[in-house]
């Protein structure tokens, strides 16, 4: 009788399991793994890469997440490359998950970022998307959204255009001008603009009626001809840009410190 080779031997006893059929880990069963595994993976992702590869990754995450970087390609041979399927987040349950994302998304966005692109919400959102689409904005968002679009926290753009659509309410509402401003504008006082700080923080909106973020660039950019810093005393640098690092760019430009 000829000798059979070792792989047979073992799937004769049994001991062979096909990788598919491989049992997920203990950890993996929780209710709320979903939503967990990304801090654990970014804490150690040793035990991962075992059994995941880069590419099941970007099975759900769109784009490719920091941490993927660090898993082996699907091709080295180093990974299972376990089958990921993509699962609907636990606060998706309860049917109509549509109708009731607005606060979810309001509160983190970076989450919804993790499997959806801005296009996802401006298929809806937009303006000019199909008849009966629901709003984009918060109650009362005309009221600030001068400091939101100054502070780029929402990209108008995407939606408005800035010659069009935002000249035409503001001179609807009297908030435009025709022409250059005479010099009693500012409240007719002398050397209004070596203390027109203040009245910005104040009444921004009032200052976007007329003048555009390139006017304020002008001077308070580090790239700018005066180099004014717009920054108080008390100004957080760190914490701005762990909120909003595109802001930060404006003036700094790619050499954000």
């Amino acid at each position: 009788m000829k000798s059979l080779s070792i792989a047979a031997l073992l799937a004769l006893t049994g001991v062979v399991t096909r990788i598919g059929a491989a049992q997920a880990p203990p950890s993996h069963q929780a209710s709320d793994w979903l939503l967990r595994h990304g801090t654990l993976v970014r804490q150690d992702a040793s035990e991962c890469k075992v059994c995941h590869t880069r590419e099941n990754c970007v099975t759900c995450h769109i784009g490719s997440p920091q941490v993927a970087a660090g898993f082996f390609p699907a091709s080295s041979g180093q990974a299972v490359g376990m089958p990921v399927r993509r699962h609907t987040p636990p606060s998706h349950d309860g049917g109509n998950y549509r109708a009731r994302h607005a606060a979810a998304a309001t509160a983190t966005p970076q989450t919804c970022a993790n499997c959806h692109i801005r296009s996802d919400c401006l298929d809806c959102h937009r303006p000019d998307a199909a008849s009966g689409s629901p709003g984009y904005h918060a109650a009362d968002f005309l009221s600030r959204h001068a400091a939101e679009a100054y502070s780029r926290s929402t990209s108008c753009s995407d939606c408005h255009s800035a010659t069009a659509f935002c000249a035409s309410c503001h001179k609807n509402a009297g908030l435009a001008i025709d022409g250059p401003l005479g010099r009693g504008y500012h409240d007719a006082k002398r050397f209004f603009l070596a203390g027109h700080g203040l009245a910005a923080r104040q009444s921004l909106e009032s200052c976007v009626s007329c003048h555009t973020e390139s006017d304020c660039l002008a001077c308070h950019s580090a790239a700018g001809a005066q180099r004014f810093s717009p920054h108080g005393p008390e100004f957080n640098a760190a914490r701005m840009k762990e909120r909003n690092p595109d802001m930060c760019a404006v003036c700094h430009g790619a050499s954000v410190p």
